[in-house]
This record gives C-alpha cells, sequence and structure tokens, in this order.
C-alpha cells in the first residue's frame, strides 16, 4: 500500500501534467484529482468549449484507464448504456446463434458522461445504479463494474431547454459540483495557439498510487474541534435546524449526513494534495462549496434574488462557528 507521502507526490506531479494541458483551470484541476483519489463521481458544469472533456479524457489517460464518453440525448436508451443480451452468430457456422451479453460503454474505468441532463429520467436512473451499487443488474443478473470505477458527468448551465433536472438522489451521488469558469487573458491567449489535435498525457508511472489512495485519505488524522464544525456545517445547511438566517431564507432543504461524510473525506485529500497529514480549517472551507451546493435546494426567493449556492454555501461557512 502507498505510503503518505508517495500518495501526495504522485497527486502533486499529476496536477502538473494536467495543468500542462488545460490551461487557467488549475483549481479545478485540483478538485478532479480529489474525486480520482477518494475514488469518487464528480459532476463538471461549465459553458461548452471550457475544456471539460478535453480534462477527463487526459486524466483518463495519464492513470492508464479505460475511457468511454457516452453522449446523452433525449432518445438514449438504458441499453445504450449498460449493454444488454443480444444474438450473435457463430464465425464458423453463421447458421448458429446464440443469445449473449454485450457490455455496453459503462464497462469501462473512466465514463465521461456529456450532457447528462439531456437523456430521460428513466436512462439517468439506469446511471445511478451504476454509480451507487458500482454493479449493473440485467435480466436478474448482477454484473460488476470494474475498479475503479470513476463517471464525470457534465452539464451546460446556459441550456435548459430539451433537459431533465438530475433528481436529488442522482445529485447526492457525486462527491463533488465543479462550476468550470471561462480561462483568465492568458491563459486563453495560450489555448488560442494550440493546434488542433494535440497529444494526451501518456501513462504514467504513479498511476497505482493514485487509484489506490483511498485508504490512505480515510486514516488522516482530524481534531474534534474540525470533526465537529464539518458537522455543524452541514446541519447548517438545512433551514429546519438551522441557527442562520442565510439558510432559512434562501434554502428550502440542506444536504443530507452522506454530504458530511463527503465534505469530510474531500478536505482529507485537499490536505494530502498539499502536503499536510492533518486536516486544516482552510481545506474544509475550500472544498464546502464544491461538495455542498449541488446537496442544497434553493427556494423562490433565492432564484428571485439570483443568490447562487455556491454564495449561500460560502457565507454559512463563514458564519458557522468551528
Amino acid at each position: 500500500m502507498p505510503d503518505f507521502q508517495e500518495t501526495s507526490n504522485a497527486s502533486q506531479k499529476l496536477i502538473e501534467q494536467l495543468n500542462s494541458k488545460v490551461f487557467g483551470q488549475s483549481e479545478i484541476i485540483e478538485h478532479i484529482v480529489i474525486a480520482v483519489i477518494c475514488n469518487e463521481h464528480a459532476l463538471l458544469t461549465g459553458a461548452p468549449g471550457v475544456a471539460k472533456t478535453t480534462l477527463v479524457r487526459n486524466l483518463a489517460s495519464a492513470l492508464a484507464s479505460g475511457y468511454k464518453r457516452i453522449q446523452f440525448t433525449p432518445d438514449l436508451t438504458p441499453f445504450d448504456i449498460l449493454g444488454g443480451d443480444t444474438i450473435q452468430f457463430d464465425e464458423k457456422d453463421p447458421d448458429l446463434k446464440k443469445i449473449a451479453f454485450s457490455p455496453g460503454p459503462i464497462f469501462s474505468p473512466f465514463i465521461l458522461a456529456d450532457e447528462i441532463n439531456r437523456a430521460s429520467p428513466r436512462t439517468q436512473s439506469a446511471l445511478l445504479e451504476a454509480m451507487q451499487e458500482r454493479q449493473v443488474s440485467l435480466g436478474g443478473i448482477s454484473r460488476p463494474l470494474p475498479a475503479p470505477f470513476y463517471v464525470f458527468a457534465t452539464q451546460n448551465p446556459i441550456e435548459n431547454e430539451g433537459t431533465f433536472p438530475l433528481p436529488e438522489a442522482q445529485l447526492d451521488r457525486f462527491l463533488l459540483n465543479l462550476e468550470i469558469p471561462y480561462p483568465d487573458f492568458d491563459s486563453e491567449v495560450k489555448v488560442a495557439m494550440l493546434p488542433k489535435k494535440t497529444e494526451d498525457l501518456k501513462a504514467t508511472s504513479f498511476a497505482t498510487t493514485l487509484l489506490n489512495a483511498r485508504s490512505i485519505v480515510e486514516s488522516m488524522p482530524i481534531s474534534n474541534e474540525l470533526l465537529h464544525g464539518v458537522v455543524r456545517i452541514v446541519r447548517n445547511t438545512r433551514p429546519q435546524e438551522s441557527k442562520l438566517n442565510v439558510a432559512k431564507d434562501y434554502l428550502d432543504f440542506g444536504a443530507s449526513p452522506r454530504a458530511t461524510q463527503a465534505l469530510l473525506i474531500a478536505s482529507k485529500a485537499l490536505a494530502l494534495i498539499r502536503g499536510k497529514i492533518e486536516v486544516q480549517y482552510e481545506n474544509i472551507a475550500e472544498v464546502a462549496p464544491a461538495v455542498l451546493r449541488h446537496r442544497c435546494v434553493l427556494n423562490f426567493r433565492s432564484l428571485s434574488e439570483k443568490r447562487s449556492a455556491t454564495s449561500i454555501v460560502n457565507q454559512i461557512v463563514q458564519e458557522t462557528i468551528l
């Protein structure tokens, strides 16, 4: 099993390599590596052309893992994702037929679910079991998915027509919701100078270290004071029990206990990336928006006043006494 320092060094090397392929998204890259070392899924929200696909493709290449991109559309069916039983012909004797399982693209270690909110709820729910159970049930048979298994789903925040918003149960399965901004001026100059086709990253020598890092992260210590602070932050997102006006005024529902687990593991992972053996308050505050914003349900007032979930979560973190 890799040790702490080896894992920390490997994560920093991966971040450096990804920054050489995707410009102006250093914070997003650091957070997506958090998802990798936690062996969890991530939702990437951003306008077209901000390198969401490029980032996930290079991540899979660097970690020497199989990669499949699934373009979600309204007519996509569960069969298109999961696969199923099909009639197959014998190569030697065309008259011989048999029914055999044909695996779908979900049986890949890295899945890019592109524009996931364009698929019907029925198709989205097919992906939910895979994300939750890391297996697929077809015809009464449970088929395990490869380990590790990651789903990186994208959403376009600009277009709403022809989309099906993800239900809270599915959103809760994503460790992080990464809001990808446009790059800054200097980074966009670099992007403009890129050739149309560029080579993806080569497989790294430390891929196994990162793909088996979850146990290292879980074993990292955290003080009781900060642990209680994590719990208080999540509980303060729930308007029914929160003591903060911001939650009562702008949220219908807050985050579940699963979010408490997510905030804890993500904070530990960020501390590991930064080379810190113990979680710091800054780690919690930095990852809290990505962990909590998709788990909080905004009310009508927040929408009418154009308060974002990110700003609300940040205010909750600031006002929560650790």
